[in-house]
């Protein structure tokens, strides 16, 4: 059986959540704050660095606790 990177493992758990789908949904909040909030372009690129800071935090706090979870 060969293994494709970015795939499920055995147990069917994602192993990390994709950079892509970082960058999207950072985009989508950006885009959400402009329409409704009216925020200006620099305030959008605060947002969309912001959200992707977070997002990649919480994905690495995810797969560490995962992989304390199995040492134990």
């Amino acid at each position: 059986m060969v293994k494709i990177p970015g795939t499920t493992s055995e147990n069917s758990e994602p192993k990390s959540l994709p950079f892509t789908v970082t960058l999207i949904v950072s985009v989508g909040v950006a885009f959400v704050c402009a329409e409704f909030l009216g925020f200006p372009w620099w305030l959008r690129l605060i947002v969309i660095v912001g959200t992707t800071i977070v997002m990649e935090a919480a994905n690495q706090a995810v797969g560490r606790a995962r992989a304390r979870r199995r040492a134990l």
